[in-house]
């Protein structure tokens, strides 16, 4: 059996079911990806300070609840690896008290070496650790806190939190970025990011835009699935309309061929039969057995697929087209996640994208 274990299905119980949409795909193998053009934002803050970047300033976070700070955060925490990706290179990481522990692995994260920097490691699962550093701004993804007994705790010790919603796509990406800028007062550094993930899109589009719709390439994430209890179910996982992969995909000029609810299983025979993607996207690295981040460049997952019996029909491995995005660029679904889009554009385009 393949020992390859994403970092989302290592975590399985804690984010994979509420990290990702459950939304119906709707894209085909005959439908043409729409370019995607530089997102536009807009900032959770409903009340006005007296400068862009001065305090107090009031947010309404996901949930809805208005949060107010007083003064730009010194002791912030992160729980989750994204908005510490963000936070790492939007503030001084002096101002960072601690982050999660899934930021530290250069394989699964960019900021792996700021991350260095922060002293302290928060788990969700004690609140109490969190009271106990006394942080001014705790971030928090809605999918750790479903029945809010987190940010209740939190707020009742009379932290700021400001609960966010784990980014899908660029759009939600840039909007997050700003929301993070509000509540930090890095609106600057934080537009900067911004624009630089843009920039990355929009050459992108461009260097697509000629291709006509019924020539755009067919992709599809390939992913092994598994249950409920961390076992693989020899299936695939589905990562369809509403998941990052799509956004990445979209945003390349591709067409993810995936149409059914995202990660639920799907039989090899279905890709093989009925999808035929031109193109397979595999995450770059596997776990050890200490569960730890190997980078093989995916070959550990292509070597398997070259030898199952119903893949080897399949013309993207009979061709060999099969891209190992690193987990850092696509996993974490930060602004770094704008270099998947560049790495698959120049995998199904090499004559447009360089």
């Amino acid at each position: 059996m393949l020992k390859h274990k994403p970092l989302v299905a290592l975590i399985l119980a804690l984010s994979v079911l509420l990290l990702l949409p459950l939304t119906a795909c709707q894209a085909t193998a005959t439908t043409a990806a729409t370019t995607a053009p530089a997102v536009e934002t807009t900032l959770a803050t409903t009340t006005p300070s007296e400068t862009t970047t001065g305090f107090p300033v009031e947010l309404v976070d996901a949930t809805g609840a208005k949060v107010i700070l007083t003064a730009p955060p010194q002791a912030i925490i992160a729980t989750n690896v994204w908005a510490g990706e963000m936070l790492l290179d939007m503030v001084d990481v002096s101002r960072i008290t601690a982050l999660s522990a899934w930021g530290d692995d250069p394989v699964l994260s960019m900021t792996a070496e700021k991350a260095a920097a922060v002293k302290n490691r928060v788990d969700i699962s004690t609140p109490e650790s969190i009271v106990a550093l006394n942080p001014d701004l705790v971030i928090l993804d809605t999918f750790s806190n479903p029945d809010g007994s987190l940010s209740k705790t939190l707020t009742e010790a009379g932290i700021p939190v400001v609960q966010m919603e784990s980014p899908t796509d660029f759009t939600m990406i840039a909007d997050a970025i700003m929301t993070l800028a509000q509540a930090t007062g890095e609106i600057e550094r934080g537009q900067a990011m911004v624009d630089a993930m843009n920039q990355t899109l929009d050459t992108v589009a461009s260097q697509v835009a000629s291709v006509p719709a019924s020539d755009r390439v067919t992709v599809m994430f390939y992913e092994d699935y598994y249950d409920p209890t961390g076992n693989s179910a020899n299936m695939l996982a589905a990562y369809g309309v509403g998941s990052p992969f799509h956004a990445i995909a979209e945003a390349a000029g591709t067409v993810n061929v995936c149409n059914v609810t995202n990660y639920s299983p799907v039989a090899k025979e279905k890709v093989v039969g009925e999808w035929q993607p031109h193109l397979l996207v595999i995450p770059s690295s596997t776990f050890d057995e200490n569960f730890k981040a190997v980078e093989d460049g995916g070959a550990l997952q292509k070597a398997a697929m070259m030898q199952d019996p119903v893949l080897q029909t399949l013309p993207a491995v009979m061709d060999g087209n099969i891209l190992a995005i690193p987990d850092k660029y696509r996993s974490s679904t930060s602004h770094h996640m704008a270099a998947a889009v560049e790495l698959l554009a120049k995998a199904a385009y090499p004559d447009l994208v360089q």
